[in-house]
């Protein structure tokens, strides 16, 4: 049975309530019109797993476990408020960054926008050279969760920093070259780095979270 994007939601909820990273471009828009007015019941938790997750390095999360890594975190967020984005991996080949993206676009859930919503799911490539060639072809290497977006334009998300475990770290899209910005006599991070920087050699020619950003996919509506 096919359900409504609301139909979707409501689904989600109730489940809530009942059991209390191949090269290749896709779509750089898609259906912005279906994204909610308010933030949702269901986003409002995937904002609250996703703070419960933050600095873990063990994610199990209501009895279920998953891998310390990218894909395993926003699994594990989503999972929290009751949505299995993992449920139809195993119709698709590929790394779990690959396989989340072929499950949303066939459900005609990416889409782009400079402002997302919160519980967005966020698609990076390029991120560090997966294939060790040497060129910028690793599409589809890394993803996040976006927890708030501000008026500026800066995007606060949720993801597996390699370093650094799960923390928040930030990206505008309005301003996707910059690093820091002098805001109000602050300096602040508009952009956090996010592709892997080899020891002993400068930052790569494109090396942001603005810079390396994909597309956003609605995984709330999944």
């Amino acid at each position: 049975m096919n359900l409504s994007p609301a139909g979707r939601t409501a689904a989600a909820l109730s489940f809530v309530l009942l059991f209390s990273c191949t090269s290749f471009m896709g779509p750089r828009s898609g259906p912005a019109s279906s994204r909610p007015a308010e933030t949702s019941d269901v986003q409002r938790l995937l904002a609250e797993g996703a703070r419960r997750m933050l600095g873990r390095r063990h994610l199990v999360v209501r009895g279920r476990t998953f891998p310390n890594d990218c894909t395993g975190t926003v699994l594990a967020i989503y999972w929290y408020a009751g949505i299995d984005l993992a449920r139809d991996f195993d119709r698709y080949s590929g790394n779990g960054v690959m396989r989340l993206y072929r499950s949303l676009e066939k459900e005609n859930l990416l889409y782009s926008s400079p402002q997302p919503a919160t519980g967005d799911v966020i698609f990076w490539d390029n991120t560090y050279d997966r294939n060790r060639d040497g060129a910028w072809n690793d599409n589809l290497t890394h993803i996040g969760m976006v927890l708030a977006s501000r008026p500026d334009g800066t995007i606060q998300y949720v993801h597996l920093n390699h370093s650094r475990g799960i923390v928040i770290e930030n990206m505008n899209l309005l301003e996707p070259d910059l690093h820091k910005k002098l805001i109000r006599g602050q300096m602040r991070i508009l952009n956090s780095p996010i592709r892997r920087k080899e020891p002993g050699k400068p930052h790569p020619p494109l090396w942001l979270a603005g810079q390396l950003y994909r597309v956003l996919g609605m995984g709330y509506l999944f």
